[in-house]
């Protein structure tokens, strides 16, 4: 996104978050099966955990406020939606998956 755009954009718009979760479909599309599903995987966990605010640092592009969105789990529920081509499934993840966010030695390789 240019200046100018960031500058018009309002994340709890619907046109707006269209065109977000849009360009976000054309990157998810060059991933691979591995990947999109760990994304999807992801995605699943934090709306399962209880704890949105906990990991909304993960989900949302870093030059929009955190605290901007006024739906979280609607928001997490519709790029869901946008990725898989279908609504996220209720899943436990139990007390035993925890969230790692450091990257390998390796890199993230999106193509796997």
């Amino acid at each position: 996104m240019s200046d100018d755009e960031i500058a018009d954009f309002y994340i709890n718009d619907a046109r707006c978050r269209e065109a977000l979760f849009g360009a976000m479909r054309t990157d998810f599309d060059h991933f691979g099966q591995v990947s999109k599903q760990r994304v999807l995987d992801f995605i699943e966990f934090v709306l399962s955990s209880g704890d949105i605010q906990k990991y909304w640092g993960y989900v949302v592009p870093q030059e929009v406020a955190l605290d901007e969105v006024e739906d979280k789990v609607g928001y997490l529920r519709a790029l869901y939606e946008k990725l898989a081509e279908h609504e996220p499934p209720q899943r436990d993840f139990g007390l035993d998956v925890e969230l790692v966010d450091a990257i390998g030695p390796h890199g993230i390789n999106v193509r796997q």
